[in-house]
């Protein structure tokens, strides 16, 4: 089943996903739990959330501004992975977004291959590099994007 953020409580919530990210990634989170709750609870943000057995085991968060989504975070439990969960959970968020959004836009870690194989075959595209992005360990972060719909210009 597939749920957003408003179906639950914002600390419960921050604690699911950062549980999850903290897990699901041989460094950790990304985030701590406090940026997640910051996130959760801004108006311009959402979550799809994927959830097996009354059990959040797998999201992705993203904001949307104007016509672009950045998708901040993507994870899926450690139980749950090699599932087709993390395709599934984007290729429902770009079926909800393609009807107004021109592109969709994302950093992934530069050691994170499964990741970065899941975004080009799903025709993400490699738009640059931020150096030194991530932390613990520091690593540079590769920043990809899809375009959504061409803009039509009359």
């Amino acid at each position: 089943m597939i749920c957003r953020k408003k179906d639950f409580e914002e600390a419960y919530l921050a604690e699911c996903v950062w549980a999850i990210s903290e897990n699901a990634y041989p460094y950790g989170s990304p985030w701590t739990k406090m940026q997640f709750l910051t996130d959760i609870q801004q108006p311009h943000t959402d979550y799809l959330l994927l959830v097996e057995d009354n059990q959040i085991c797998g999201f992705v968060g993203y904001s949307k501004v104007m016509d672009e989504v950045e998708i901040t975070n993507i994870a899926v439990a450690v139980s749950e992975q090699g599932k087709g969960y993390a395709r599934h959970l984007l290729h429902l968020l770009i079926a909800e977004q393609i009807k107004d959004s021109l592109h969709v836009f994302l950093e992934v870690r530069l050691s994170n291959e499964a990741a970065r194989k899941l975004y080009e075959s799903e025709k993400f595209r490699i738009l640059g590099k931020r150096k030194s992005y991530y932390r613990n360990p520091t690593e540079d972060a590769i920043i990809m994007s899809r375009k959504l719909k061409t803009e039509t210009i009359k």
